[in-house]
């Protein structure tokens, strides 16, 4: 009996044990970049619109750093220079939920300037080609007024194109809504 009982009671503490220690190292190791611009926002920043000082809009209010959204769902920050630059950090649904996570620059005209990827979860070889300069420069100038069946898609990857033009439209409309919160006029 205490042969047949003794390793499923010793494997049981053991993966206690190591699942206290995981805990431990996570707490003490964590860091929170909410409302925080990090390396890799500030460099995409710089891609599309060269140095400045950037920063995320923050929600007044509240304890915590909790980025300004304006509500819009699958936004992530505004981030803008306080003058004329504007960037909206967003995920949207491509072919994978959530697979596009952008940033996309706002030109003083209320159009797509320009999109960096921070990152992709869509399907490799196929809905990966969106971030193809090809393909993003045909959304560049992207405004409320444009067409999203203007714009080709990339073939093999329409949930993919989609998900980008949706992201360009929310950008964009966001900014025009919101132009005077962002810029603090």
């Amino acid at each position: 009996m205490k042969n047949t009982l003794m390793p499923p009671v010793v494997l049981t503490l053991v993966c206690v044990v190591v699942s206290a220690l995981l805990v431990i190292a996570y707490n003490n190791t964590y860091v929170d970049t909410t409302g925080i611009m990090t390396e890799q926002l500030t460099a995409a920043c710089e891609d599309i619109f060269g140095k400045g000082d950037y920063k995320m809009l923050l929600e007044e209010g509240t304890k915590k750093k909790v980025p300004l959204t304006f509500g819009v769902e699958g936004v992530r920050s505004v981030i803008t220079d306080g003058k004329s630059k504007c960037f909206i950090e967003l995920e949207q649904d491509g072919y994978s939920k959530g697979g596009l996570h952008l940033l996309i620059g706002i030109g003083t005209d209320g159009r797509v300037a320009g999109i960096e990827f921070l990152d992709i979860g869509e399907t490799p070889g196929l809905g990966t080609r969106v971030q193809e300069d090809g393909f993003k420069s045909k959304l560049i100038g992207y405004g409320t007024d444009t067409s999203d069946s203007s714009i080709d898609g990339v073939t093999a990857a329409t949930f993919s194109s989609k998900g980008m033009k949706a992201a360009c439209r929310k950008a964009v409309e966001l900014y025009a809504k919101n132009k005077e919160a962002i810029f603090g006029e």
